[in-house]
């Protein structure tokens, strides 16, 4: 299955689903070539379609060839034409004095990214407004773009995939395309707060998701960390209202409360099913050992893995960070008739990163979700052997 999109609100939710092309990832292929080419069209095009403003909130942004020079082409001709262009991107793991990339305290249950990011973002210095974002143990991990949010044709350019080429010809993501003033006011205020300290916010509220319509379709969204409490409430509650279908995708899956709510879904007979990323809940399970986490929670994982497919993806080496990036990437809950995606991991560590969630109340869509994970499934169910 090759990069697809489909819709949902009338046209005005796009979803596109992305998927590892080729079983060697060290080997190019021209199928590759074509997804991300597909890809770099759908941001190219959407940031063409600006007409004022631009925010770009981006945790891994180093694209290559093509990619690099249509996305930079994009750019430069919207500012040429007065749009007003912002960065926000994630600092925390950027070279330091020896030029050996920092390993961060947040790299427990953490996407890992190689050095690059600051370099790229900068070479836009002479058109755009650019802020690095850090944080104490945690990391600005949203990936999301916002056009003109202040005119009737406002939209949100979001997923779980980061800008990189691999990102887009290696990893399963899904990206989601809205149009709608409200969702992307909701965006460009998130937008606002880490663009004007350069911090992570260190809070949590019990404040809920807020609510939009998008075209009949009702969505909430979120922001961690101020509510992610919220978020982790719905994603439970998600799970635990599933009767017909329930399916997860996530790199980590370490979440106490999600945990429990998968775990009382398999008591009640509902049919788990999903993916993980092997390498990162390996490195995840093996730091529980080490810090004599309880063996409940592990034995909850493992109760869980037992119903989700493994994909075997190259470890991260912080020693070969070029190597290819090939993890499973996408950040998803799918139930009867929700989508919950984003960039939000369903893990601990994600409550304290900055980082977006959306959730989508439509059966069709969800369908659409399902059926993409179901073939995903299929594909890398020859590794569920190998899952410890």
């Amino acid at each position: 299955m090759a990069m697809a999109t489909v819709s949902a609100a009338g046209g005005d939710i796009a979803a596109t689903f992305l998927q590892q092309i080729g079983d060697d990832p060290f080997t190019a292929t021209p199928e590759r070539t074509a997804q991300v080419a597909g890809v770099t069209k759908l941001i190219a095009d959407f940031i063409a379609g600006t007409r004022k403003s631009l925010d770009i909130a981006i945790y891994d942004l180093r694209l290559d060839d093509e990619a690099a020079a249509a996305v930079t082409s994009a750019l430069r001709e919207r500012a040429r034409n007065g749009v007003v262009i912002r960065f926000i991107y994630d600092a925390t793991t950027e070279p330091v004095g020896n030029g050996i990339a920092e390993i961060p305290p947040a790299h427990l249950e953490a996407d890992s990214k190689a050095p690059g990011t600051e370099t790229f973002v900068n070479a836009f210095a002479d058109i755009a407004q650019i802020k690095a974002v850090t944080g104490y143990r945690v990391l600005m991990h949203s990936k999301y773009l916002v056009r003109d949010a202040d005119s009737d044709d406002a939209a949100v350019f979001l997923g779980s995939a980061n800008y990189t080429n691999d990102s887009w010809g290696l990893q399963e993501s899904n990206l989601l395309q809205i149009r709608s003033r409200p969702l992307a006011a909701l965006f460009t205020d998130n937008f606002a707060g880490l663009f004007a300290t350069g911090r992570v916010p260190a809070d949590q509220t019990n404040r809920d998701l807020d609510a939009v319509n998008v075209s009949g379709v009702p969505v909430k969204v979120g922001f961690a960390p101020k509510q992610s409490p919220a978020i982790v409430k719905e994603i439970v509650g998600a799970i635990a209202c599933a009767r017909q279908r329930l399916l997860v995708a996530s790199g980590v899956v370490s979440s106490g409360p999600i945990l429990a709510a998968l775990s009382e879904a398999i008591d009640r007979g509902m049919r788990l099913g999903g993916l993980y990323d092997g390498p990162q809940m390996d490195l995840v399970r093996r730091q529980w050992q080490a810090a004599h986490v309880g063996a409940d929670k592990i034995n909850t994982w493992d109760k869980v893995a037992d119903h989700l497919v493994r994909k075997n993806s190259l470890a991260y080496n912080h020693n070969r960070p070029q190597q290819p990036h090939n993890f499973m990437h996408n950040k998803l809950v799918v139930t009867d008739d929700v989508v919950v995606t984003g960039s939000f991991n369903l893990s601990n560590h994600a409550m304290g990163n900055a980082e977006d969630v959306l959730v989508i109340y439509d059966a069709g869509l969800a369908s659409a979700y399902a059926n993409y994970l179901e073939e995903l499934e299929v594909r890398y169910s020859h590794a569920v052997h190998l899952r410890r």
